[in-house]
């Protein structure tokens, strides 16, 4: 559902999923930050100087609908096909990897899902840059035909003469509310920086890498999620049951946040939006000589079989959003969207 709301004079979009559908999750995070926020961050986000005129949108909402068009049409062609050569000019990593494979285990498997088509329409909502400084990323809340829920579809413009590529596609979580986000315009934030917020959102990312990865997390309690999406509870619940019920092998599970793929929109309560990619590896070593296992098609088909004695190793790419409390907040960090792909399938 799409509603608009009015707050201090500036029009926002606020979406509602109530449909439910399973999605999956991962991270990739080089360093695990405390979970107890640093207290040198200001308590609010920067007001503006209010003999300064507002910052003007990157993109007008015209261009935005071309930019989208141009990338649906991408997508189609190279979803029909199976063929990422043609997603090549509209469609950037990390998508375009995640995409690829997809293709590659679908022309051996056709049973195994296709990915979330990206959808120019229904436009549910824009979410766009006052940044004039290059890479610039834009966002788009869609929900057209073949979306079981709105996807949140994150396009970044690398330079002034590239075009606007697709670089994530994420389902919103359903019984998850998108963040409100001025329509007007909004800051983009680098990773890193944590200016009026509870954590940057490179810090936001790599706690969920580390919430998915441990049970015990120290982000259990200050990263949740919405009680018709357990889609952390699934994962970890699946991770234990692995673990438990391995006969003949010994697995781990981890979860990385990718910095470098990471993209941070202010919202309109001084909070931010953090949406990124996270590596999930899943590791397994036979337990005795002799023993051996089995992976299923889907990931047989990047690996070029289907059993080893040796071990194997499975890699997922996870694309996700964070809503990020502004400073001074006691509420915590919500998974706002999750999805996730096979990318890679090897034996030891």
């Amino acid at each position: 559902m799409a509603q608009r709301v009015r707050r201090s004079g500036v029009v926002m979009a606020v979406l509602t999923v109530t449909a439910v559908a399973g999605t999956g999750v991962a991270a990739h995070a080089s360093q695990t930050p405390s979970p107890n926020p640093s207290s040198s961050a200001s308590p609010s986000a920067p007001a503006v100087a209010e003999d300064k005129a507002p910052a003007a949108p990157v993109v007008l909402d015209a261009q935005f609908r071309q930019i989208l068009e141009q990338v649906g049409s991408a997508v189609d062609a190279g979803d029909a096909g199976k063929d990422a050569a043609k997603l090549e000019p509209r469609v950037g990593q990390p998508e375009l990897g995640v995409r690829s494979q997809n293709y590659k285990i679908r022309s051996q498997v056709g049973t195994y899902e296709a990915r979330m088509p990206a959808r120019a329409t229904k436009l549910l909502t824009t979410v766009v840059t006052t940044q004039r400084s290059w890479p610039r990323s834009v966002l788009a809340v869609t929900q057209g035909e073949g979306n079981v829920v709105p996807q949140l579809l994150t396009l970044t413009q690398a330079s002034p003469r590239e075009n606007y590529k697709l670089v994530l596609t994420t389902p919103l979580q359903p019984g998850t509310t998108f963040p409100g986000i001025a329509r007007g315009g909004t800051e983009n934030l680098a990773p890193s920086d944590k200016s009026g917020l509870l954590y940057s959102g490179e810090e936001a990312l790599a706690g969920l890498a580390d919430r998915l990865t441990t049970a015990d997390s120290a982000f259990k309690d200050k990263l949740v999620e919405g009680q018709s999406s357990p889609y952390i509870a699934d994962t970890l619940a699946y991770q234990a049951d692995v673990v438990s019920s391995g006969v003949n092998g010994t697995f781990a599970f981890t979860h990385k946040a990718v910095p470098e793929n990471t993209v941070v929109f202010r919202t309109a309560d001084g909070g931010a939006l953090a949406l990124g990619r996270l590596n999930f590896a899943f590791d397994g070593t036979p337990k005795a000589a002799g023993d051996k296992l089995t992976i299923g098609d889907d990931a047989a088909a990047l690996a070029g079989g289907k059993e080893t004695s040796t071990g194997m190793l499975l890699n997922f790419a996870e694309s996700m959003a964070v809503y990020i409390p502004p400073a001074g907040s006691t509420d915590p960090m919500k998974l706002v969207a999750a999805t996730r792909g096979l990318v890679g399938a090897s034996f030891k």
